[in-house]
């Protein structure tokens, strides 16, 4: 016998009610933002790759994890997991803010 779930039901509230909840989830979501880290490749030029994703909270704080699934990490802020990636001889650690759009091209660090 297989069981079904029924799911949940969906709540019954007034548009102007549901409004509130958007604003109050858009208001304290937290902000997305790649890792890159630069580095340099045998033959000299310059390269890039996204190392991690993370996530920048009110408070200050950051969760990042590595794209390979390397790692996670609670950070005291974002920009400690762009130090940190500069801390491998040859890169350069930055952190870009896909959703910003301004001259600097979201970059941050």
């Amino acid at each position: 016998m297989t069981t079904v779930c029924p799911g949940l039901p969906k709540p019954d509230r007034p548009d102007a009610f549901t409004a509130e909840i958007h604003a109050l989830v858009n208001a304290t979501a937290p902000r997305l933002f790649a890792v890159v880290e630069e580095y340099a490749t045998e033959d000299g030029d310059r390269d890039a790759r996204v190392a991690a994703w993370g996530l920048a909270h009110d408070d200050g704080s950051a969760q990042v994890a590595a794209l390979d699934g390397g790692f996670r990490m609670s950070l005291r802020n974002p920009e400690r997991a762009a130090q940190l990636i500069s801390m491998r001889p040859g890169s350069v650690g930055s952190l870009v803010w896909p959703q910003v759009e301004s001259d600097t091209g979201g970059l941050l660090a």
